[in-house]
């Protein structure tokens, strides 16, 4: 598919998307201190306080944070249609979210019902307001092509998968009897398989091609990839749901999403050797890293339909979507939007001379050694489960990213800030 031209003219102010980026490293830390204060090694059992606690700190606190702030950008640069009532709606989201992502984990760590009551109305409130402004910024975009309809298709996932979190969140609290395991497994389809990977897609077609100079994408790939997958994820999400399950349809199913989860990483790898410009480039090595993880993630899961008593293959899985595809590609991007963010506003704002460059904006080799703290995290992730030092590497490398992006983040504001107050003097 062709690329469209940016719409800059509808943007939102800059700190609309910058209160989410700037927050979302303040998880990792969280999550960090999650992993190392409890006596076991917590990746030996997932369903532990510390690991539920600090897997939401990283996919509510960290990527949600981090994808609907971009969101606020994306809508009205790519479907040339903002957000409406753009700063009160960022703040209907940011408040709740900011609040109810702390509350949540610390639910979950201390087993306390009267936290996840009080979390589970703020994570509605927040997603329910950008559900909602979302859903209207795309029913008022005059752009039609794949990129608009995988957004499309995530924010309905968005929503499924939120409304099966509330639900067990408030099973948590109250007592009640549900199919927790069945709802568990829904939830994270939608949410990471939905929300997450249709996102990611969706995005890609216009980010790939446009900053990491590759050929575009296949029109057949990009028209039909985001369809199939929320097709695939709807038929898992009936055969858990229904009391009604063919075997059949189950295997079939999940193996059908990670074909087609697999191709997306195929094909973007292939895209990406393709490029034009051979420099190398710590964003585009996040990318890079992160569609290997997703292959890797694929291929394993797929192992599971010859092999389903190795739990293994499951385990190293979803640490390698996690850590491997969403984080390396949500890290990447970060570090793509940010400097483009200041140097567009100062820009903007009538300003022709003295704006910094984007690599003067945020140092490239700060990049490059995140990436290999990155992926050293995730190296040290794989092993976890069975190697109690290696959960202590992972909290450390949590630790250290989330320092060094916060200050890499915090330092891009100043950058923004110093460069409008020296050309405010002359």
């Amino acid at each position: 598919m062709k690329t469209i031209p940016l719409n800059t003219q509808q943007a939102p102010p800059i700190s609309v998307p910058l209160r989410f980026f700037v927050s979302a490293p303040l998880f990792l830390l969280l999550a960090a201190l999650l992993l190392s204060s409890g006596s076991d090694n917590p990746f030996s059992n997932i369903h532990s306080p510390e690991m539920l606690a600090a897997t939401h700190c990283i996919t509510l606190g960290f990527m949600a944070m981090v994808m609907l702030g971009a969101m606020q950008q994306i809508l009205p640069v790519v479907v040339v249609s903002p957000m409406p009532a753009s700063r009160l709606t960022a703040w209907l989201t940011f408040l709740p979210l900011l609040s109810g992502a702390l509350l949540l984990p610390a639910g979950f760590k201390l087993g306390n019902p009267i936290l996840l009551d009080l979390a589970w109305p703020l994570l509605g409130l927040a997603f329910t307001t950008f559900i909602s402004g979302s859903l209207i910024s795309l029913l008022n975009s005059p752009v039609h092509n794949s990129t608009k309809t995988s957004i499309l298709l995530s924010i309905i996932a968005l929503g499924g998968a939120i409304a099966i979190g509330i639900l067990l969140a408030h099973g948590f609290a109250s007592g009640s009897l549900l199919p927790y395991n069945k709802l568990a497994t829904a939830h994270v389809n939608m949410s990471l398989g939905g929300w997450v990977l249709l996102l990611i897609i969706g995005v890609s077609y216009q980010v790939v091609p446009m900053f990491q100079l590759t050929p575009n994408y296949p029109e057949w790939l990009a028209s039909n990839l985001t369809p199939a997958i929320f097709i695939v994820l709807l038929l898992n999400l009936l055969s858990l749901l229904s009391e009604f399950r063919p075997p059949w349809v189950i295997i079939a199913a999940h193996g059908m999403f990670w074909l087609l989860a697999g191709c997306f990483a195929v094909a973007t790898l292939a895209l990406q050797y393709k490029r034009r410009r051979r420099i190398a480039d710590a964003t585009l090595s996040f990318f890079r890293l992160g569609m290997m993880a997703l292959l890797c993630a694929a291929m394993l899961e797929l192992a599971t339909l010859f092999f389903p008593d190795i739990d293994r293959f499951v385990a190293l899985s979803a640490v390698l979507f996690i850590f491997g595809f969403a984080m390396s590609v949500i890290n990447g991007m970060l570090y793509k939007i940010v400097p483009f963010l200041v140097w567009f506003h100062l820009f903007r704002g009538g300003v022709k001379r003295g704006v910094p460059n984007m690599k003067e904006i945020i140092p490239e080799r700060w990049m490059w050694r995140h990436l290999w703290l990155h992926r050293g995290t995730l190296l040290a992730a794989l092993f976890a489960p069975w190697w109690y030092a290696a959960a202590w590497l992972v909290s450390l490398g949590l630790l250290l990213q989330g320092m060094l992006l916060g200050y890499a983040l915090t330092t891009s504001i100043s950058v923004y800030r110093q460069t409008l107050r020296r050309l405010e003097e002359i």
